[in-house]
């Protein structure tokens, strides 16, 4: 039983990762706009219907390790001991992530192309950033007591995610190369212990 689920699980990475690269070559050629479903359901070699299984609309291709990342992170969250800090299981939770993202830095480098190259799926990642904020937010407000240290688990959390983007627009501007947990562990610095240390 537990081989015919590997199977069935290593078949549906193939068919995710099949449709994924799909998306990468048709939308590269033709463009978001020019790209329909059924487009890349024949370069991946399956039926629509088998798209819509494995994603729920076009933008989806184009992350789809999104929600096992954010499902991991929060995972991570979860084995902080009691008495670890909320920003401690964070930054060790980002920099895993960190770690996995220069694993696959050639895929993370053309995905980021191909976002800022279309104001679709722009949107899509920020609604999905919206996500991740949320965890973030849950996971600084840990403990927390009455509405000023929830509103201000959120305020981090947003400036957490601004340092998020902010941090990964300068990896990939530098082409993917750099050491992306050394350039995480900067940023987390700075919004740990706040501008005025710079001056």
């Amino acid at each position: 039983m537990e081989l015919a689920t590997n199977l069935r699980d290593r078949k549906k990475e193939r068919t995710r990762e099949a449709l994924f690269d799909a998306a990468m070559v048709l939308f590269s050629e033709r463009g978001f706009a020019g790209t329909t479903v059924d487009d890349l359901a024949a370069e991946a070699q399956v039926s629509r219907r088998t798209f819509f299984r494995y994603f729920p609309e076009k933008e989806a291709v184009v992350f789809p390790w999104d929600g096992e990342r954010l499902t991991r992170f929060e995972a991570i969250l979860g084995e902080a001991s009691a008495d670890e800090e909320p920003f401690d299981s964070i930054r060790r939770a980002l920099l895993a992530l960190a770690d996995e993202y220069m694993g696959k830095a050639k895929d993370m480098l053309v995905q980021h192309q191909l976002i800022e190259s279309a104001p679709q799926l722009l949107a899509y990642e920020r609604k999905l950033d919206r996500r991740w904020e949320e965890a973030l937010a849950a996971a600084l407000g840990r403990g927390a007591h009455g509405a000023k240290q929830e509103r201000e688990a959120r305020i981090l959390a947003g400036a957490m995610m601004g340092a998020i983007r902010a941090t990964l627009a300068e990896w990939f501007a530098g082409g993917a190369r750099a050491d992306l947990a050394e350039m995480g562990q900067q940023a987390l610095d700075l919004i740990e212990h706040g501008a005025r240390r710079r001056r």
